[in-house]
């Protein structure tokens, strides 16, 4: 007999929120294995001992979270599905009946809070995984993504005629001045736009995102982007150790030094080895790691010879002799000692003339000249090791690794496209991203489930941790216990009248 199902409503309802939410399920890992209460210690210094109570801090990170672990870019709609889904309700400890915070809650945190406690949560985030012995931390490897601009390419202006207009601080304040009535409140102060760019981005601009810059990859569409650095380790869970977000046209190799201390931060120790692409393979930035006494293993781009062919890696150094031999055998002398460049080599003058190697070697009337670096030793040590067995299976788990983990970042977890505008908010999202990749480790490695209201904090052993799951159980079946007394004494004065 075919059924048919009566919609009644229910005057009482028997109801478990934590049994509604599945053992299995990915949030119960997560609060198994983190307790978020530092989160109030890291935001303690921006709220005032008076006043009313405010949302929990530890709810703001933990509905950013949600939003990076399942890719909601929209804050909006981010509370909208925490107040529908049952599990992210109990993750957040609002039960059925709890409205949850409203979505400007959020942005007013995230402009109190400022980079530096995003910083700090993803610091003990790393320190988590380090504990649980996740962190290898002798290899690293480096890699960066480019992430699109929240800003459209068709709203660039001139970068000089955008500088001859009156900043926002400015314009507020002449505004002022022409409506004054007296005694009036200040004006709002607005943070000006670091005005320092660099590559194309030097004749436009977006006015929207001025720290976008805009990156054309060889056949794809220009594009205003924001280039992000992450830095892994090499263990098996792959943790993200440093974040750092710079200009999309900046070279990949400026912010290798930042990296590495922002690892020995988080960790606690140098690591024995960086791995990168050749995007990274600068004499700066080997120089980097070797003052951190880090071993270097960075792809090195071959010295072109933007007057020839013939490359400068095809010329042999004799450090005997101090001099190189060219492919065709002759001799090249440093005939400048000093200079920007480091030392300069060329040979006797005449010699390219006759040279059978001549047109793919130099072009025009000159001879060829090798510039040699101050560091060329360091550089050189490097390109040996590049070419060892260990040296290439680095770099094939490199590509591997470091792609993976960008791939999971914008396919996922909403990399793809800036949430917001500014450098300083896309640092804000890369470290919460990189979090969220953190977090996901660390729950599959640490899978048993929690029971009861465990999102409110991690398990503890021992008894103390027994009695404060037995009082917050305590305190639900009390607050169900009044809802029902309300409503029977509402059913009861219904009937009296």
């Amino acid at each position: 007999m075919m059924g048919s199902k009566a919609v009644e409503p229910k005057l009482y309802y028997s109801f478990s929120l934590d049994a509604a939410v599945p053992t299995n399920h990915l949030v119960r890992r997560l609060a198994a294995a983190v307790d978020f209460d530092f989160v109030r210690g890291l935001v303690r210094r921006h709220y005032s001992h008076t006043g009313q109570p405010s949302v929990d801090p530890v709810v703001l990170f933990k509905l950013w979270l949600l939003g990076y672990l399942f890719d909601i870019t929209s804050e909006r709609r981010l509370c909208d599905e925490a107040g529908l889904n049952l599990a992210w309700r109990w993750f957040l400890g609002y039960e059925l009946d709890e409205p949850i915070p409203d979505h400007s809650v959020l942005s007013k945190a995230r402009m109190r809070f400022g980079v530096k406690v995003y910083e700090e949560f993803f610091a003990r985030i790393v320190q988590l995984c380090e504990r649980a012995g996740l962190v290898q931390g002798d290899v690293l490897f480096v890699d960066s993504t480019l992430t699109q601009a929240n800003a459209s390419t068709q709203g660039l202006r001139s970068r000089s005629l955008l500088q001859q207009l009156p900043g926002a601080n400015e314009f507020v304040k002449d505004l002022w001045l022409v409506n004054d009535e007296g005694e009036i409140a200040q004006p709002v102060v607005f943070d000006k736009p670091d005005s320092r760019r660099s590559g194309v981005n030097h004749i436009a601009v977006s006015p929207v995102d001025p720290d976008a810059q805009m990156f054309k990859k060889p056949g794809k569409t220009p594009l205003l982007c924001h280039k992000t650095h992450f830095v892994v380790d090499g263990g098996a869970a792959n943790i993200i150790t440093a974040v750092e977000v710079t200009g999309s046209c900046e070279p990949d190799g400026r912010p290798v030094g930042k990296l590495l201390d922002k690892h020995q931060l988080a960790v606690g120790r140098p690591p024995r080895e960086l791995v990168a692409d050749r995007g990274y393979g600068t004499e700066a930035a080997v120089l980097e790691c070797v003052e951190r006494d880090v071993t270097p293993l960075l792809g090195r781009r071959e010295t072109i010879n933007t007057r020839g062919g013939l490359s400068r890696n095809e010329f042999t150094y004799v450090p005997e002799r101090d001099l190189y031999l060219c492919p065709a055998g002759r001799e090249l002398k440093r005939f400048r000692f000093t200079g920007a460049d480091g030392p300069q080599y060329r040979p006797r003058a005449g010699t390219c003339r006759d040279c059978h190697l001549r047109s793919l070697c130099v072009s025009g009337k000159g001879d060829r000249v090798i510039r040699r670096s101050e560091s060329s030793e360091v550089l050189e040590a490097m390109e040996k090791r590049l070419v060892t067995s260990r040296g290439r299976r680095l770099m094939r788990r490199r590509r591997i690794v470091s792609e993976r983990i960008n791939a999971d970042a914008k396919e996922k977890h909403g990399m793809a496209r800036a949430q917001f505008r500014g450098r300083r908010k896309m640092q804000i999202q890369a470290l919460l991203t990189a979090a969220t990749l953190n977090l996901k480790q660390l729950a599959a490695r640490r899978p048993e489930a929690q029971g009861g209201l465990a999102a409110l904090g991690c398990p503890r052993l021992g008894l103390f941790s027994t009695l404060r799951t037995s009082v917050r159980a305590l305190a639900d079946a009390i607050r169900r216990l009044q809802a029902i007394h309300a409503a029977l004494l509402r059913k009861t004065t219904a009937i009296t009248v």
